[in-house]
């Protein structure tokens, strides 16, 4: 059985309902603020983990999360993903394949959680390691209802409702967890509080799902359709390992070659990075389901998005790197107190990422979004091979800063193989000579940063280099007169909804 069967036959494709831009637009606003929410409460409370546990335990915690990410594909096989997909591109595939995911999920994840544990075991990882993951693994029977009934919400192109829910999980997440740490006990429990928050997801995506009309279809059950569905969720399968071999795998083989205090150092540096990284899951999040319609329906519109992303990441992720490299010691200095150069030196590297990692996230759901998700499977699969190589070719010889240069040469390399399937796909379109006048706008901001932080507070300049390179761009014409025209179109409208309000 194959992934046809699963398609309604003579099934035309519906008419775009939406505007793609302003769905996107709504979308990624809901996305962004809620990024921003669960950022600031997430960054504020990893620093109350990391000055109330300490390097050791907040080491042993990143290897926890490590181990049982990198298992949890197994859990799902990629198959929610292509429910989603499928429901964006016909909201019937809802009541088709809805039960039957979340039966096959249920089933996958007793497999994830019995090899995830016996695999600890046989890693060899300290008894409260061991008992932290077996713990965790709760998490794949909680994400076997919750993730396909948010499959659905995601589907029918509300990502602006999953992004209240993951503040609120963040919520309940900090809440608990805070009060854990303050009563002085230990890592566990911060893993203990990483799952109270899914019976009230639970509740409130079944509100939300009946509300809107969205189901969920009553039960029933093709165990006929199993195969094909698994087999059509293969590639997002190998994308999923792909990446959590990519995002986790330098914690494991860390693991192996220094402490659990090192590791802790990598975790803060990494963790720290990706703060930044955050705010573009919004923006990335609202593309997959509404290009997924606009590609069935009007596919000529999909490049100019393609486009005017790519400029956009390069525009926000140049500074990020360049100031985050060159304030990284007074930064990490400033923020964790007990650990200052071990974690800036690796900062200061893993913040080039951020960029390189915006851009591959963004293809990676093009890709779905266009039917090409097989493309994104051998490059992620590609990066997972290439990370683990040089992973273990770094990490004896250099310790966490080996393990942060192997993070950033695994993502330029993806960044290079999607640019070169885009360019083929889509053709030229980026504008090369306005890519330079950003990069020229990133090179006086990294001059005045060095100029002044040696005689100002480091915050200070930091926002005197952002509001530089903000004047540099704008005087260069990095954008072409149309989007100048649309970014002054956009702060126009905000500023006028402003004042009405």
């Amino acid at each position: 059985m194959t992934e046809s069967q699963l398609e309604p036959s003579n099934a035309p494709v519906e008419p775009p309902r939406r505007s793609a831009g302003r769905t996107i637009a709504r979308n990624a606003v809901f996305g962004f603020i809620a990024q921003t929410l669960v950022r600031i409460f997430s960054f504020l409370f990893q620093i109350m983990i990391v000055r109330t546990l300490g390097g050791e335990q907040v080491g042993q915690y990143g290897i926890v999360l490590s181990w049982t990410t990198l298992f949890a594909v197994l859990g799902d096989l990629g198959i929610t993903q292509y429910l989603a997909r499928e429901i964006a591109r016909d909201a019937r595939k809802s009541s088709e394949l809805f039960w039957d995911v979340v039966l096959l999920r249920g089933i996958l994840a007793v497999v994830a959680a019995v090899v995830t544990t016996i695999g600890a075991i046989w890693r060899g990882y300290s008894p409260e390691i061991v008992l932290g993951i077996a713990l965790y693994t709760l998490t794949y029977f909680l994400s076997a209802i919750l993730i396909p009934l948010s499959s659905i919400i995601y589907g029918n192109e509300r990502v602006d409702i999953t992004s209240l829910f993951e503040v609120i999980a963040q919520v309940i997440f900090i809440a608990a967890g805070s009060l854990f740490l303050l009563a002085g006990l230990n890592f566990i429990w911060l893993v203990i509080a990483s799952f109270l928050n899914f019976p009230v997801l639970i509740g409130l995506s079944l509100w939300v799902i009946r509300r809107n009309n969205f189901g969920p279809p009553r039960f029933s059950y093709n165990p006929r359709l199993w195969g094909a569905i698994i087999w059509a969720g293969l590639p997002f399968a190998f994308i999923q390992l792909a990446l959590s071999l990519s995002f986790h795998v330098d914690t494991i083989i860390l693991s192996g070659f220094v402490s659990e205090l090192h590791v802790g150092w990598y975790s803060i540096a990494y963790g720290l990075s990706m703060n930044f990284v955050s705010f573009t899951r919004a923006f990335n999040a609202a593309v997959l389901p509404t290009l997924a319609r606009q590609h069935a329906n009007a596919p000529e519109t999909v490049p100019p998005w393609y486009y005017r992303s790519v400029k956009m990441m390069v525009f926000l992720g140049l500074p990020i790197a360049i100031g985050g490299m060159m304030l990284a010691q007074h930064a990490v200095g400033f923020l964790y107190e007990p650990v200052n150069l071990p974690a800036a030196i690796a900062f200061a590297i893993i913040i080039w990422d951020v960029p390189l990692l915006m851009y591959t996230a963004f293809c990676g759901n093009l890709t779905t979004s266009i039917k090409k998700e097989r493309v994104s499977m051998r490059i992620y699969v590609s990066l997972a091979i290439f990370n683990l190589v040089i992973n273990f070719i770094l990490v004896p010889r250099f310790g966490i800063v080996g393990s942060a240069f192997a993070t950033v040469l695994t993502d330029g390399f993806g960044a290079m193989q999607f640019y070169f399937f885009f360019r083929k796909t889509f053709g030229q379109g980026l504008g090369l000579k306005y890519m330079l006048r950003l990069v020229f706008a990133g090179v006086i901001m990294g001059l005045v940063i060095a100029a002044l932080v040696t005689s100002l507070n480091w915050i200070l300049v930091g926002v005197i280099s952002v509001l530089v390179y903000f004047g540099v761009v704008w005087q260069t014409r990095a954008f072409t007169p149309d989007e100048r025209a649309d970014i002054a179109n956009l702060f126009g409208r905000l500023t006028r909804r402003f004042a009405m309000r």
